[in-house]
């Protein structure tokens, strides 16, 4: 059996990016005690690990409790779903939007593992920028980790591809 463009895309991109998501959590989570930092670029990156129970950007943490993880899984698995259906409703020959979707779901499925395996998520990116003298203040964006970046980087390649003109059929 001979695989098309955009089987070869999701086999190999989904994988791949979810073992280096597992990968990363697993050395932060033995490697590092929680809240623990380690500076990668002064002033700009860290190395910050803390668990997300709640949903993204750890909205809801104290309001759900335990329930995080059963409404995570059911937005995974409607996701999943979409996801699938897009998939197989995509032509043979397409990269961009297989891409895409590979990458969403390789995030989706990483988190998953994660609340399922430990009932959070572990985050561990922490991006930022200190203003100038006398005040430092640190202005940090939320911390993250590998799937977050493969989520976002495969909505932005859904969104390139549904900007790009539709083909017409010769």
């Amino acid at each position: 059996m001979k695989l098309s463009r955009k089987q070869w895309v999701i086999l190999l991109v989904s994988p791949l990016m979810l073992l280096l998501d597992q990968a990363a959590k697993l050395l932060v989570h033995a490697r590092l005690q929680l809240y623990e930092t380690i500076t990668v670029i002064p002033g700009h990156l860290n190395l910050y690990y803390v668990r997300n129970s709640g949903l993204i950007w750890s909205l809801f943490s104290r309001q759900l409790a335990g329930y995080s993880t059963w409404i995570y899984l059911v937005i995974n698995l409607i996701a999943l779903l979409i996801i699938l259906r897009i998939f197989f409703q995509t032509e043979n020959r397409a990269v961009l939007l297989p891409l895409g979707l590979s990458l969403v779901l390789a995030g989706a499925l990483g988190n998953l593992l994660d609340r399922l395996r430990w009932g959070y998520v572990v985050d561990f990116i922490q991006m930022y920028y200190r203003s100038g003298a006398p005040s430092h203040r640190l202005h940090s964006w939320a911390i993250y980790n590998v799937a977050d970046i493969a989520i976002t980087c495969g909505i932005i390649l859904l969104i390139m591809d549904s900007l790009r003109p539709a083909r017409r059929a010769n």
